[in-house]
Parts: structure tokens; sequence; C-alpha cells
């Protein structure tokens, strides 16, 4: 994951564009199996093409023949192919009859939460906003810890780290701001602060929260980006 530098305003009425560093987990193995071995991630193969529900469904003919064949044997597995290993894998897109597409046109498609397609257009390029052309703004919007972790599902963290002592006050002062408050402050792009960062062209949307906390004339302020909010689901009446 490369680094990236973000343009910042701070409670004060300051600016800087701050260099980002990925938050890297600690070493050491996490897991290990019951011999006590470390356990190794791979990527294994979970189906074919001759397995596929459309495939299935023209050789039996309807969902019928094909639930029952289902129940009295298992056509949805090829035993010669499922759970090998891939090795390095590429993404291939594939038309509606399963064959390679040499010349595909992407299509950005949205549809509701309950699946329906409301809108197809011609994907646009979405530049990064991380520095923006005009002045970053400050939000002045703060949420508390426990509201944050409860509301967002944090993808990425990025920690923020000074290059001279000018950027060394602006961080400091700002992680001690926020914790004195116990909360997070809510990043983002726009006139006022608050809108979706890209990290990347054509990246993912996401909302960005600070962490500041100190120790002594130390300090550590994290960035953690969200793609997604966590909400109730609807109930049916």
């Amino acid at each position: 994951m490369p680094c990236r530098s973000i343009r910042l305003a701070d409670h004060r009425g300051r600016e800087a564009t701050i260099m980002l560093v990925p938050r890297q987990k600690p070493p050491g193995v996490s897991c290990v199996d019951p011999s006590g071995s470390p356990v190794r991630f791979t990527r294994r193969i979970k189906s074919s093409e001759t397995t596929s529900y459309k495939t299935l469904l023209s050789k039996y003919g309807d969902p019928d023949s094909l639930a029952h064949a289902l129940i009295e044997d298992d056509p949805e597995i090829d035993l010669l192919a499922v759970g090998h290993e891939t090795g390095p894998c590429d993404r291939v897109h594939v038309g509606a009859d399963g064959q390679p597409l040499y010349s595909a046109r992407m299509i950005e498609v949205i549809h509701d939460r309950k699946g329906n397609e409301v809108t197809r257009s011609e994907p646009e390029n979405m530049p990064s906003n991380l520095v923006p052309d005009e002045s970053p703004r400050w939000s002045g919007k703060l949420i508390s810890r426990m509201d944050v972790i409860r509301r967002y599902a944090f993808t990425r963290a990025y920690q923020l780290r000074h290059t001279n002592t000018l950027e060394y006050d602006f961080l400091y002062g700002l992680a001690r701001y926020l914790e004195d408050r116990a909360s997070l402050a809510l990043v983002g792009s726009g006139p006022k602060g608050t809108g979706p960062l890209i990290l990347e062209r054509n990246g993912t949307s996401m909302k960005g929260f600070l962490e500041g906390r100190t120790r002594g004339e130390t300090y550590l302020l994290t960035l953690h980006l969200a793609a997604f909010e966590l909400k109730k689901p609807e109930v049916g009446s």
C-alpha cells in the first residue's frame, strides 16, 4: 500500500499537507493450528463453470429436476477441481454465455436496497481529493469513540506523521485536542469538510475519522476510513 499525503485543517484554523503511512499489524503470528504451526492463507477453487447454476439448470431442464438431482447426488461439486490451490489469479470478465469477454465496456449500475436496478450509465473518472485544489475545511463535527465504532465499519487506517517541527506542532495539538474530548473528528472534502474522501482515482468514497492520543511529548494521530455505515434493517409491517 503506497504512502499518500492529505491536506488537513485543524480547530485552530491552521492547515498543512501531511504524510499518510498505512498502519501495519504488529509482528508475530496471530493464528496457529492445533500443532502450533502458523496458519497460511491461500486461495482455493470453489466451483467450475460445469457446476454453475446456469449450466446445471440447462442440463436438468427445470428447477424442480435440478433440486431432486442436488438431493440425490452432488452435481454442483467438481471433485477433480474443488479444493485445489489456485495460485496467482487474474480477473476475467465473462458474458451471459460464460465465455470470456475480450473487449468489455464497463457500465455503472446502481441498485436500491431490494436489488432493483435504479440507473445505468457510463462510469465517470473520479480523481483523488486528499489534496484538494481549494483550502481544506475543519468540519467541527466531533463524534464520541463509542458512537463511531457502533455506526461505521472501518476498512483502512493510516497514521499521520510529521516531517518537520511545524508539522509536529500541528499534529500534536490536533491529537491533544481530540484526546481531551474523547472524540474522533470527521474529516472530509467539500466546503464544509464533511464530504467523502477518495484515496485514489476511481476509488471508493469513504468517510474519514481522526483519532488522537498523546503520551508526554509524543502523539499518535490515526485516520480511520469507513466505506459503510451500519444501519438497523428495516422491519416490514
